[in-house]
């Protein structure tokens, strides 16, 4: 499609006014309905927690209070709402308003960085009020018994649910932080990044994480919050950044807004729908989906999911998007009180029992989501097994996504390198087996299968991957947008790369330490245990050995040019690592205890048989399998080396060839002016020569 298509077609009636605002709806008519809605969230959750207190305790929750449960579910709700309007704001600063020069954001986003600040702080203080007031609740105790500084970490280290909340504390400061501290678009980006993975550590900590089938609950979880917080704060932006038409902002950038929340909509949306059926699904446990009130919350979310998608059908029938801001705006405001209502919704199943809490459960169950009594074979392993939806989704998207990228390239007339293409294929099709096999199955009980896939994951998959040059590919493959627009793909990756503070926090020696020290940080303390208790964790684990393995290999031997190291330097980091490796599967096949003792003795699967000899074999494994993605990267280094020598030498002969570079015959001149001396020097030696 044709930039010219693109554009929205703007009505004469969304004319500037003689005052410069375009004609739109007032903000203080938002305000006030939101206002209200606020009002109606604030009684709904008041109204559920009386009927909790009404219930008898859950088990092992004899000490729980009225109190606590009314503290809980109201703080959540704010900060679930503060929340929410933070990063409303910021997406709006980001996607929503034109990005300024040298990567800072527009002159125009003055009302938006204010509500960021002001919002931000009420999401700091409420999530770190709800670290307490949620682990008192979830253990049954007091709120009094979390309050006081001797208990309080006591409580929130052995609560899940209520380290996310303090996770979210903290991702609320560093946006607060940024918004009265910088105007740098990536760290906007950047605040938002971890504010929706401390949003994700809430969600999978709740009533997704118990019960048979709670890994995959737990993965549903994760798609939710990585589909939902980008698509409710969307929905939000639009209508915050919709009701401030203002110069240097024109009537078609305005419509131009909701287009683009528009076109992410039929993305997110599917993603949400399918993840929350699959949690229901698993929390409802058989039983009717009216027989309880977690259902009745359950059916309230599908409610929601059809309005948006009622919503986005009547935009795209009507033609709203192309119309007029006012049209435009009034077209959003729907899925924005969708979003609003979502969050309560939110609350309240976070604080009402599924019909999972009463069955119970085994050992392997709480702690795998399911059980592992049938002995592995080859034949098991090798085929399909029991998928982990989380990287089986990142699978699918990456290659979607590329593929897309490689189809943008071809259809703009240029060329992308079909060796390329072969490495990213290669490197997520082997991640797609890992986590569809029966191999990722059976490595939650087995550690030498536990050694086995994390270290791919470390190693292998990331060298595959960069060798396709993702963030190239975005950049060769999204227009270049002028100045004074919104930004695309290609702004946003070109600022995050360029960012001074990141890369200097992130500089070589860091990734070095960081790539090596996090198997002997992990491994060999006792987080390891800690981090196998938990999919959430597990899969966290995972996705930090993938990064930063990536980002270690992306500065050695990376496509993508963000590091400009020299090649030798790049040499000396591989040879630095391998003695380090090496020293790690030494140390796990001379160790004298157990690794994760706690963990694999709780489970007490029989048919493993001597966990000691199994550690040996997971030692000899990290070391084999260490070597073969280090020889990859020797390789790559060295085609890449000799390529940029080839380069160079054809430069410096196009130079000379052309007169631009006259140091060869400077030094030709230097040789023979050196020469002709010689010979002036021979004849006055012989005479004086006795």
């Amino acid at each position: 499609m044709s930039r010219r298509q693109e554009r929205p077609v703007v009505s004469p009636a969304s004319a500037p006014r003689a005052d410069g605002r375009a004609s739109s709806i007032p903000t203080r008519a938002i305000g006030a309905v939101f206002g209200v809605l606020c009002v109606l969230a604030v009684i709904v959750v008041w109204a559920v927690m009386g009927h909790v207190a009404g219930q008898p305790p859950l088990p092992a929750r004899p000490e729980s209070d009225p109190f606590t449960g009314y503290v809980s579910g109201l703080t959540d709700l704010v900060s679930r709402l503060s929340g929410l309007v933070t990063l409303g704001a910021v997406a709006a600063i980001l996607w929503f308003s034109p990005m300024g020069a040298h990567h800072r954001i527009g002159p125009s986003t003055g009302r938006l960085r204010r509500i960021v600040g002001r919002s931000g702080q009420v999401w700091l203080w409420s999530s770190l009020l709800l670290s307490a007031a949620n682990a008192a609740y979830v253990n049954g105790v007091p709120l009094v018994y979390t309050l006081t500084p001797r208990t309080w970490w006591d409580f929130v280290s052995s609560t899940p649910a209520a380290m996310g909340w303090l996770a979210c504390a903290l991702a609320a400061l560093v946006t607060v932080v940024v918004a009265y501290a910088s105007t740098s678009w990536a760290a906007y980006a950047l605040a938002f990044g971890v504010s929706v993975l401390a949003q994700t550590f809430v969600a999978v900590g709740g009533n997704v994480s118990v019960g048979l089938n709670h890994d995959w609950a737990t993965d549903a979880a994760i798609w939710v919050s990585l589909a939902g917080i980008p698509l409710s704060a969307a929905a939000i932006a639009v209508v915050l950044r919709g009701g401030d038409i203002a110069p240097p902002d024109s009537p078609a950038t305005a419509v131009h807004r909701v287009a683009r929340y528009h076109k992410f909509v039929p993305f997110a949306l599917p993603v949400v729908v399918a993840a929350h059926g699959l949690i229901a699904w698993q929390q409802m446990a058989g039983h009717p989906l009216l027989a309880s009130g977690y259902g009745w919350a359950t059916l309230g979310f599908f409610l929601c999911f059809g309005v948006l998608a009622a919503s986005w059908v009547a935009r795209q029938i009507s033609g709203a998007v192309r119309v007029s801001p006012r049209h435009a705006l009034i077209s959003v405001l729907p899925d924005a009180v969708v979003v609003v209502a979502y969050a309560v919704l939110r609350t309240v199943a976070n604080h009402l029992p599924p019909p999972r809490f009463f069955i119970p459960q085994s050992i392997q169950v709480n702690y795998l989501g399911y059980q592992v009594d049938i002995p592995a074979t080859a034949a098991r392993i090798a085929s399909l097994g029991r998928p982990n939806l989380l990287w089986v989704g990142l699978a699918v998207v990456a290659l979607a996504a590329y593929g897309w990228g490689v189809w943008r390239v071809h259809a703009a007339g240029r060329r992308w390198p079909a060796i390329r293409t072969v490495f990213w294929v290669a490197g997520w099709l082997l991640m797609l087996y890992l986590a569809t096999a029966g191999l990722w199955e059976y490595s939650t009980v087995v550690f030498s299968w536990h050694m086995l896939v994390h270290m791919t994951v470390n190693m292998l998959v990331p060298v595959l991957c960069l060798l396709g040059g993702p963030v190239s590919l975005i950049q060769a493959a999204s227009p270049v947008r002028p100045h004074g627009q919104m930004p695309g793909l290609r702004e946003a990756t070109v600022a995050v790369t360029d960012y001074r503070p990141l890369r200097r926090v992130f500089n070589p020696l860091v990734l070095w330490l960081l790539y090596i020290g996090s198997l002997y940080a992990v491994y060999l303390t006792p987080v390891f245990p800690w981090l196998m208790r938990y999919h959430w964790a597990h899969q966290l684990m995972l996705i930090w050995f993938m990064v930063t393995g990536y980002l270690f290999f992306d500065m050695v031997a990376g496509v993508d040019k963000v590091w400009n190291l020299p090649h030798i330097g790049r040499l000396a980091l591989v040879i630095g690592v391998m003695p380090f490796h090496a020293f790690f599967a030494v140390a796990i096949l001379s160790a004298n205890t157990l690794l994760g003792a706690t963990f694999y003795e709780s489970i007490d699967v029989g048919w493993v048989g001597d966990l000691m000899a199994d550690q040996g074999i997971a030692g000899q494994i990290t070391w084999i399998v260490g070597e073969v993605p280090l020889l990859i990267v020797i390789l790559a280094l060295a085609v890449q080396w000799f390529q940029a020598d080839n380069r160079d030498a054809r430069r410096l002969d196009r130079a000379q060839d052309t007169g631009l570079d006259d140091s060869f015959d400077a030094y030709n001149d230097m040789l023979t002016e050196l020469a002709r001396r010689d010979r002036d020097q021979q004849p006055a030696e012989r005479r004086l020569r006795p």
